[in-house]
């Protein structure tokens, strides 16, 4: 349950904080978009209130108002008409957005005179002139902002104003106004929708998230199980992507387990090697001694028996100091080449002994840091393993080249191959197939290439042999 718990609320605090950053981010698209569309109206207003003012006739204020002064008409009524006469010019103005409204204003009359793109007879002669005169005051054009604006019956405007002038006098003004209510209103509905469309997609990553969560929790689950069980080579995750991962954490666990277990050896073989070889070294000695006597002639096959299998327990503890942890290395540059021809006699004996036969292919390689007895002792101990395994008249190719940095040492026989259940036991300490093996060979072979920093690789095919590949760095 407490797991339970901790993962609940970090996942909610995952989720409040995205939110609070699309919070953010919104609010401020919203202000930039709010900018921009500010920005875009506010050319449209210039634009309709140049147009409004090159459209008009020439002297049309002071001929209109010259006319209808003349009928004795009620103001309303010339106001009426007034709109009527310029209405034509009105209506040439095509807008995109039906948020804008347009029109003259009278300076004689006090008033608003014609207005536009809708007729709006109210706006015409139903408003006190007290309530409009203040921002037709000025003699330049003007673009301002203006709260309960009576254009828009009691909405934030903004409203662009351009003076009319007719025989050097100021006799009214063309104006342009957008209902920046409606204008924030859109945009607000623009901006919920995208943070709704956001805020949607967010929970399906999440849900989708939670989904491979849970997958890969039971993926590494099962993975640790199968590390446990000794069975994580070759691992398949259900998510194909994760299955590299988990195959190099399962090679590194693996190599840290053989490590682990060579520590162990070596450290039990400094610990007891030389308590053990000593009582052994006076058993053989007498029973040499005995063995020699006449009187004991008849034991003789029995006394060389067991002097045989004495000096066999020796030579496996001899193997067994080699897995020593403190054992001492003299590293020095060293060409690998000149090592292998060194023992090359040596191993061409063995094979001849074998009915087989040593092939090297060694390419021009740099000098790296090696201990010679030790990279002696592992060429030996591989080439023989290879040897057992080999029929007669096989081969045994030796390879060496340098790739990539990379001193390469490979080593392929023509065996029997390893099968692919036993590939992960080779190298531990006392594990063999042969009869009369130790199992000591591989793992004294593995301890030599973690102690010079190398990487083994072990390639095998059932019939057709096996290639020990060791990467040595060259700095």
């Amino acid at each position: 349950m407490r797991s339970f718990n901790l993962a609940t609320t970090l996942n909610l605090k995952i989720v409040s904080v995205v939110i609070l950053l699309m919070i953010t981010t919104t609010t401020y698209n919203h202000w930039l978009s709010l900018q921009e569309e500010n920005e875009k109206n506010i050319k449209y207003l210039i634009s309709i209130t140049d147009f409004l003012v090159n459209k008009k006739p020439v002297n049309a204020f002071s001929e209109i108002i010259t006319r209808q002064s003349a009928t004795n008409a009620s103001v309303q009524d010339q106001i009426l008409a007034f709109n009527k006469e310029l209405q034509p010019i009105l209506k040439d103005i095509l807008l995109p957005i039906n948020i804008i409204k347009f029109g003259f204003y009278s300076r004689h009359y006090e008033s608003v005179v014609a207005i536009g793109p809708q007729f709006d007879k109210s706006l015409l002669i139903s408003i006190a002139p007290t309530l409009v005169n203040e921002i037709y005051q000025g003699n330049t054009e003007q673009l301002f902002e203006k709260k309960n604006s009576i254009l828009w019956h009691g909405a934030t405007t903004i409203i662009y104003i351009k003076p009319i002038e007719e025989h050097g006098v100021i006799v009214g003004h063309a104006f342009a106004s957008i209902n920046q209510d409606s204008v924030s209103s859109a945009i607000w509905k623009r901006t919920a929708n995208t943070f709704l469309g956001a805020f949607l997609m967010l929970l399906v990553c999440f849900i989708i998230f939670r989904e491979l969560f849970v997958k890969l929790k039971k993926d590494l689950q099962l993975f640790a199980e199968s590390i446990l069980s000794g069975h994580s080579y070759g691992y398949r995750s259900e998510i194909a992507e994760f299955t590299p991962i988990l195959n190099y954490i399962s090679e590194q666990t693996e190599q840290m387990t053989r490590l682990d277990r060579l520590n162990i050896i070596g450290e039990m073989a400094a610990g007891i090697a030389h308590e053990i070889r000593n009582p052994m070294t006076t058993v053989r000695g007498l029973l040499q001694f005995i063995g020699n006597k006449q009187e004991f002639a008849i034991q003789k096959e029995n006394f060389s028996l067991m002097i045989n299998e004495l000096d066999r327990a020796n030579s496996i503890i001899t193997e067994f100091l080699s897995l020593a942890k403190n054992r001492a290395m003299e590293f020095s540059e060293n060409n690998l080449n000149t090592i292998i021809y060194d023992l090359y006699p040596l191993l061409q004996a063995d094979a001849l002994c074998n009915d087989c036969e040593i092939k090297l292919n060694l390419n021009t390689l740099p000098n790296v840091s090696l201990d010679q007895n030790s990279i002696r002792q592992l060429v030996l101990n591989i080439v023989r393993n290879g040897l057992d395994a080999t029929p007669s008249s096989g081969i045994i190719n030796i390879s060496t080249e340098f790739i990539d940095s990379k001193v390469l040492l490979s080593i392929k026989d023509s065996g029997v191959g390893i099968p692919l259940e036993l590939k992960d036991k080779i190298g531990t300490p006392f594990f063999t197939t042969k009869e009369n093996g130790t199992g000591l060979g591989l793992a004294i072979c593995y301890r030599i290439i973690q102690r010079h920093a190398a990487i083994l690789k072990v390639d095998s095919e059932l019939g057709k042999g096996t290639t020990f590949t060791i990467e040595f760095n060259h700095v």
